[in-house]
């Protein structure tokens, strides 16, 4: 969202509130990179196909909501 000038009233309120999407957004694209990895490294998920590409699917979902929540975090304010 867009702040405007550093000095302008409410300025500190909406830099926080950027501070905190971009945090949210980091818990998902973690979940996704644990994920991602358990996918090629787990001895279980290397046997059955199946299961590493439905957990890369939700790797894949976790990076979407990441992205989404960072997006909504930069975007200017309606």
């Amino acid at each position: 969202m867009f702040c405007g000038d550093p000095g302008a009233p409410g300025y500190a309120e909406c830099a926080h509130q950027m501070t905190i999407f971009a945090i949210a957004s980091t818990i998902p694209a973690m979940l996704a990179m644990i994920l991602m990895v358990a996918a090629f490294a787990t001895p279980a998920m290397r046997v059955d196909a199946a299961l590493r590409s439905r957990t890369l699917v939700y790797a894949l979902l976790a990076w979407a909501i990441a992205g989404g929540t960072l997006l909504m975090g930069a975007l200017p304010s309606l």
